[in-house]
C-alpha cells in the first residue's frame, strides 16, 4: 500500500509519498481506510498497479481473461470429448434399448458416468493445486520478498468451488447433447449395423 501527503502550509515540506507495509492482506482495506480519514491520498498498491499504463495496467486483467479462457476452453474440451464418446457407443445403447431400458434411464446413466468422472478429475486438480501452492509458498516468499503464509497460498471458496465443478460441466453438457442423438436412433437399426 502507498500514500501521498496533502501539501501543508506555504513553507513546510513533508514527505512526498511513503509505502506502508501490513502484515496481512486483509488489513490492507481498514488501513487505507485510516490513512485517508487521516487526511492522506491513499491507495492499495494492487489498485496502483491496475491504473498503471502498459504491461503493469493490463496484468490484472489479463490474469482474469486467461482464467476464463482456460476455464471454457476445458468446458468446450469436455464437452466435445464426451459427445464423441456417447456416440461412440450407440451399439450398446441399441442393444440395452432392444432388452428395456428407456432413453432417460440411459440417460442417467450416462449423465452419472460423466458428472463422475469429471468430479474425479476436479478433486485431484484442486489436490495437485493446493499441494504444489502450499509448497512453493515458502520460497516464493523469499523470492519475492513478500511475507506469504502457507494460509495464504490455499485457494479461496470461489477458486475451489471453480476448480471442482468446472471439470464435470462439459463432460455432462457434452454427454447430454451426444446422448439426445444417439438415444433418437431406431435402437434395432442400429444394433443391425453395428452387429
Amino acid at each position: 500500500m502507498s500514500h501521498r501527503r496533502r501539501t501543508g502550509a506555504e513553507g513546510q515540506e513533508g514527505a512526498q509519498a511513503a509505502v506502508v507495509l501490513v502484515g496481512h492482506q486483509r488489513q490492507v482495506a481498514a488501513v487505507t481506510k485510516s490513512l485517508q480519514g487521516a487526511g492522506f491520498s491513499a491507495s492499495p498498491v494492487s489498485d496502483r498497479v491496475r491504473d498503471l499504463p502498459g504491461l503493469f495496467g493490463v496484468a490484472d486483467l489479463a490474469m482474469r481473461v486467461g482464467v476464463l479462457v482456460l476455464a471454457l476452453g476445458a468446458v468446450a474440451l469436455g464437452t466435445v470429448r464426451a459427445a464423441d464418446s456417447t456416440r461412440a457407443r450407440v451399439g450398446q445403447f441399441a442393444v440395452l434399448r432392444i432388452l428395456g431400458s428407456g432413453r432417460p434411464e440411459l440417460r442417467r446413466i450416462l449423465l452419472g458416468e460423466a458428472v463422475l468422472s469429471g468430479g474425479a478429475a476436479g478433486v485431484v486438480g484442486v489436490l495437485v493445486g493446493t499441494v504444489a501452492s502450499v509448497a512453493l509458498a515458502g520460497p516464493l516468499s523469499g523470492l519475492l520478498g513478500l511475507p506469504i503464509s502457507r494460509t495464504d497460498a490455499l485457494p479461496g471458496p470461489a477458486w475451489a468451488a471453480a476448480a471442482l465443478l468446472l471439470p464435470a460441466v462439459g463432460p455432462a453438457t457434452g454427454t447430454l447433447l451426444g446422448s439426445r442423438e444417439v438415444l433418437r436412433r431406431d435402437p434395432y437399426l442400429t444394433a443391425r449395423a453395428h452387429g
